[in-house]
């Protein structure tokens, strides 16, 4: 991501606060002129095609997520937002394409971590960084998700039991964040629930095929009925 100038951020801000003030148009008009002046700032393509994605102005979120990808290729948000577009125009077959592209990145950025050893990253940034996810779009699954993880990472385990449970309501077939709420309920001595989460879970698991989400909540699933007896 290229440097953001002083004056990009604060408008992004700005944008920001109209959105939640349910101002949505003033919002929109605050992002186009962002990119008008700053068009490098990232941030602001993802505010937009959210915007008018929220307003039904599908083929302009599409156009917009297409820009940012153009601007950088490697963003995997904007690979997924773009997939999240093309399900709501109803066009499947792209949709999947960009969520395909997603994993991808995804997986070389897994990869290539492996490889490197990584700066430590501020727990606390982390957090307010995945907190503005959030705000941005309330039905971002993977904000959620990310949100709850880095909760779990840093103790605050009562927090992410809160938000993991948030996107569950958002999206209950979301099979990592039932392992993530087991997790943090069993950090909390609330194993019972535990076993009720990851039992929940297995089962979404099964049925969405994500094989390795379900055999880390039958581990943990079967040492918690272990050390019951």
């Amino acid at each position: 991501m290229s440097p953001v100038s002083f004056p990009s951020q604060k408008l992004y801000q700005e944008a920001l606060d109209l959105f939640k003030e349910k101002s949505l148009q003033e919002a929109i008009q605050k992002a186009e002129s962002i990119l008008q002046n700053d068009p490098g700032f990232e941030d602001a393509y993802e505010a937009l095609a959210i915007f008018y994605s929220l307003v039904n102005r599908l083929d302009e979120a599409i156009e917009t997520a297409k820009k940012w990808i153009r601007l950088n290729p490697k963003s995997k948000m904007a690979h997924t937002n773009l997939s999240r577009f093309y399900v709501q125009k109803g066009l499947i077959a792209e949709a999947e394409h960009e969520q395909a592209e997603a994993r991808r990145l995804s997986w070389i950025e897994e990869l290539t971590q492996k490889k490197m050893k990584l700066p430590q990253i501020n727990p606390r940034e982390k957090i307010e960084r995945f907190k503005k996810v959030i705000e941005l779009d309330p039905k971002d699954i993977l904000g959620y998700y990310s949100l709850g993880d880095a909760y779990l990472e840093s103790g605050r385990y009562r927090e992410a039991v809160e938000v993991f449970s948030k996107g569950l309501e958002v999206d209950a077939t979301h099979s990592s964040s039932y392992y993530g709420l087991g997790q943090a309920l069993q950090a909390m001595g609330e194993n019972q629930r535990a076993v009720e989460i990851y039992q929940k879970g297995i089962q979404v698991a099964d049925k969405r095929g994500d094989v390795m989400t379900l055999k880390k909540m039958q581990a943990r699933l079967n040492q918690l009925s272990s050390d019951k007896s």
